[in-house]
């Protein structure tokens, strides 16, 4: 193997699930460079698959195919199954209740099996950060728990479901992204704890991690001054070398975070080098792979022994997963893509998004049907706000749902860019002297480069004014829940996600099953 080749082995690049066709052989080009493997971003379940395929069959060395789907393969391939994200999994499942963890392994097992029926056999999931902090802008949801002991009992469940079926487990974000209030995709959050707290809270679900026998840990872009004062954790040798193997013993692949983020400022390809210095195995993401190949392969001199330790370790890995007996059965190489999205998946799913709503009753309340009975009672239909934070007209199924309940159905929608417009519209809501019964859907996706959780200033202040001007009000956050609580409404439903099924859930919740 020639020295770009064994460099590009440490490099896992960008797939465009939704250009699969006229970017082909751009991908195709760089698995005869010999790059690593690929990260899926969005498609159709039968057409990546296919390209994935296709991709492996020309590929000299297995290609590591992975993907971010912490709730599913449905979170970034159309027509397959969407579960809820971790937040909800966590305040939903009982640990001490055998039914619960049957239904918790059996969604585990799901995930897994239609991720390596699609051809993923590295998942970037489960994420181990605390959530310590409500204005965390990028993991809120996506995080099990602000408990560590919490965390890192779903997080070994996790890790032992999706490695039993042959993938690749990766515990992210190392040495823990929970308790900051910026996101490394814009800039370079800062966690401040001294080592006690850290090893108390923020590195207690990694250990716990390494001794369910995690075999990936991606690095986040995070400045831990308690570790390393001088660098990033996922360009510091302190953090990455002496913390996480040395001292934690971590045996198994390190890979960064996407290295395409705006936290790092030294560019992709000093990056690249500082964090295969620092212990890195895998680079994650770059925006120009060919690049930062090109630019290691000047430095080969300098970054010799470690590229090869990493390389060994990475084929060491391919070897015992990607060509295990299992992956080459004719079932995994043909993929069972007739079960991707299936029935029995999506009802199970469902399930499990059914039972974590959560209902949160102001005090002078004992239950959400002495709120409902305002309207039932009168006869009279709900009014509709959908408040969306991320301009993509969400709300659709929630609202069809009750249309199909009520017939004609007042429905107003508001979202940045028409409060932002020089004319906004001012529904009756925002007026005041609204009587009836206001139900309020509220959507903000947790997403990168966002920079917040929650409601912009505006939205916050229109859905503050249509709690305070309407009799009878009741919010559902189809989003991450921490800033609902300061809305003084009738009741708080929290469904933690915006999956149509989230949306079903809540409006059955409230008017029973159609």
């Amino acid at each position: 193997m020639d020295i770009k080749k064994k460099i590009a082995q440490l490099i896992i690049a960008r797939l465009d699930g939704q250009d699969i066709r006229k970017k082909f052989s751009y991908y195709q080009s760089l698995v005869k460079k010999g790059i690593g493997g690929f990260i899926i971003f969005g498609g159709e379940v039968k057409e990546v698959s296919s390209a994935i395929k296709k991709l492996q069959a020309v590929s000299e060395i297995p290609l590591f195919i992975s993907s971010d789907i912490e709730r599913g393969l449905g979170q970034q391939l159309e027509g397959a199954t969407v579960f809820p994200p971790a937040m909800a999994v966590a305040n939903t499942i009982n640990k001490n209740n055998a039914s619960d963890i049957r239904l918790l392994r059996k969604s585990i097992s799901i995930i897994a099996k239609e991720a390596r029926a699609a051809g993923i056999n590295v998942i970037f999931s489960p994420v181990m950060d605390v959530n310590t902090n409500p204005q965390n802008p990028i993991i809120c949801t996506r995080a099990f728990s602000d408990n560590p002991s919490q965390t890192a009992w779903f997080g070994r469940e996790f890790i032992k479901g999706f490695q039993k079926h042959g993938l690749i487990a990766c515990a992210k974000h190392f040495p823990g992204h929970g308790n900051t209030s910026r996101d490394s995709h814009k800039e370079l959050p800062v966690v401040r704890a001294d080592m006690k707290r850290l090893r108390k809270v923020e590195l207690h679900p990694f250990k716990e991690a390494i001794q369910a026998g995690v075999k990936m840990i991606m690095v986040g872009h995070l400045m831990v001054p308690a570790i390393d004062k001088k660098f990033p954790s996922s360009l510091s040798e302190k953090t990455i070398t002496g913390f996480l193997k040395n001292k934690m013993g971590f045996k198994g692949l390190v890979i960064t975070d996407a290295m395409n983020m705006q936290a790092l400022k030294s560019g992709e390809e000093k990056a690249s080098l500082l964090a295969l210095n620092a212990g890195t195995d895998i680079i994650l993401h770059p925006s120009n792979p060919e690049r930062v190949i090109d630019y290691l392969a000047s430095k080969w001199d300098e970054i010799k022994p470690r590229a090869e330790e990493s390389l060994k370790r990475i084929l060491d890995t391919k070897k015992a997963f990607i060509l295990h007996p299992s992956s080459l059965s004719p079932a995994y190489r043909t993929g069972r893509l007739q079960h991707i999205g299936g029935k029995t998946s999506r009802d199970l799913a469902y399930k499990l998004t059914q039972k974590s709503l959560k209902v949160k009753l102001d005090k002078k309340y004992s239950n959400l049907l002495e709120i409902l009975y305002f309207t039932t009672s009168k006869k009279e239909s709900p009014i509709i706000l959908v408040i969306d934070d991320d301009n993509m007209k969400s709300g659709e199924t929630f609202v069809n749902v009750l249309k199909k309940k009520y017939g004609k159905l007042k429905a107003y929608y508001t979202d940045n860019k028409t409060i932002l417009s020089k004319n906004p519209p001012s529904p009756p809501f925002v007026k005041g002297g609204m009587g009836g019964f206001l139900i309020i859907a509220v959507f903000s996706k947790i997403s990168a480069w966002k920079g917040r959780s929650g409601l912009s200033k505006e939205l916050q202040t229109i859905l503050k004014t249509a709690v305070g001007n309407s009799k009878h009000s009741l919010i559902i956050g189809f989003c991450c829940p921490y800033f609902l609580s300061s809305f003084k409404a009738d009741a708080v439903i929290e469904a933690y996600s915006d999956s149509e099924a989230a949306q079903e859930s809540a409006a059955e919740m409230l008017f029973g099953p159609l």
